[in-house]
Parts: structure tokens; sequence; C-alpha cells
């Protein structure tokens, strides 16, 4: 895989483009990781820039994010962006209200398995249970790595019969496991259904830092715009430009609110 490029060198691909579509991932992204998901909060400037990049003309401006839509709006907290949770499976902004049927169908089926994890996972230190309503994670940042495997060997008992059903499927993200319907649906459908209906023609950008954005970043490269890594240089992804940390997100995005017009004061 090739080296990923300096965000700096996209900002001359982005000064020739008339309209904009930036999208960007939430926990690790624009916040920094936290052992505990429900601290997360926006990093400091990232909600001004935000606003800016999104009032400027021609730029749709927007979150999909592993949280539920109502969690990582409000945490936000900026009226005018796109919002998607659950992995894109809800999306919600001006001129658009998306939510998949299939998931849909699958909340009671998810609400069941959230009480059994919750029931067999009580005994093990810092794990935590999270019913995001359309889907379900299992964190373990907190919990000591020799306990690791006990968690992953308890969570593969409750969504194993569920995946052999067809019911659900599961996923990996930075400490944490996860199921979800089994819809043939990802952060990648919910760039393009945003893309397709409120920026046609516009060139997308994806900024994430974990495997859920991969679909994400190949899903913008492949309507002709930019995917940007949040991590380590050395870290592999699909993704063409790189990022090192969230402190970076931020100076990138203050960069690209001054590239694209006047500078801003923060």
């Amino acid at each position: 895989m090739p080296p990923r490029s300096d965000w700096r060198s996209l900002l001359a691909r982005i000064a020739n483009q008339p309209t904009v579509l930036l999208l960007l991932d939430f926990d690790g992204t624009l916040s920094d990781i936290v052992a505990r998901p429900e601290d997360a909060t926006l990093r400091a400037n990232n909600a001004k820039l935000l606003n800016v990049l999104s009032r400027r003309p021609g730029y749709t401006v927007g979150i999909i994010s592993g949280r539920d839509i109502d969690d990582v709006s409000q945490r936000v907290g900026l009226e005018g962006l796109v919002y998607a949770g659950n992995h894109g499976l809800e999306i919600r902004g001006p001129g658009l209200e998306y939510r998949h049927p299939a998931a849909a169908a699958a909340t009671p089926v998810i609400a069941k398995a959230a009480d059994s994890l919750a029931a067999a996972l009580a005994d093990i230190p810092g794990a935590q249970v999270e019913n995001k309503t359309l889907t379900l994670t299992v964190h373990y940042r907190r919990t000591p790595e020799e306990l690791h495997e006990r968690v992953a060997a308890i969570f593969r008992e409750v969504a194993g019969r569920l995946v052999d059903e067809g019911i659900c499927r599961v996923t990996t993200a930075k400490s944490a496991l996860e199921f979800r319907p089994a819809v043939d649906w990802h952060k990648g459908d919910a760039l393009e259904v945003i893309r397709r209906r409120l920026a046609p023609g516009a060139f997308p950008i994806y900024i994430g830092d974990d495997a859920t954005d991969e679909d994400a970043f190949r899903a913008a490269q492949s309507a002709g715009g930019a995917g940007v890594f949040v991590g380590p240089p050395e870290a592999p992804s699909s993704a063409d430009y790189g990022l090192d940390d969230p402190f970076q997100v931020t100076r990138a995005l203050r960069e690209l609110a001054a590239h694209t017009g006047p500078a801003v004061l923060l």
C-alpha cells in the first residue's frame, strides 16, 4: 500500500472545486479518544470551524458516526449539518431524512441482546454495553487486558446465534465489538446517500480514524474525492491522505477554512 499523502497536498485539489462535501467521523476524529464513550466531547474550536465551513457557499458538511444519531447530533450541537448515526443506518439533515427499513425491524433483537450481554458482562471490570437502538457496541477499553478474551468469548456466545440465523453481523472497532443488523450497509453507503441527495457533483472528502471508516474512504475516492485517515502513518488504511491525530484534524479544518475563504480567528 503506497504511503499516504500529507493533508496540505489536498488543499490545492479542493481550491479548484466549486462544491465540496465534507464528512467526518466523531470519536477519535472530531473528539479525542476517551476511556468512556459518554465522556467524549467535541475538541475546542471544532464547533466554530465546522459552522464556518457549513455556511460557506458550495459546502455541505456532515458527521457519520457509529453513535446513535441523537447522541452525536447533541454532542456536535450545530444546526445545518447532516448527521448520520449507527454507521449511516439513520441520516438526518436539511432536506434529508433516512432510516434503513430493514435495520429498524431489528430493534427488538438488539434490545434483547443488550440485556443478555449486560447481565453476562456484569462482573467484568470496565466492560460496557451500549445499546444504540439500531446497533449495539460492547466497549472494553477500561477492561484489564487479561480479560479481553473473556469479553470476546461472551460476546461471541450471545452474538453467534444471531449471526448464524442471519439476523445480525459482527464488526470490530477500537477496543470495541459491535453487532448490527445483517443488512449490506455501511458508512460508504451513507456517504453516497448524502452525496446523491444533497451534493451531487460535489468533491467528497471523508475524514475518520477507525476500521469502520474504510468503506467511507473508498466511497469518497471512487466518487473522485479523497479519504483522510486519522492515525499513525504506519497504520494500514485505504485512505490516500493522512493526519496523525485529532489535534491535526482541528488544524486541518482551520487550514481548510482559511484556504477557501477569509481567515478564521480562534
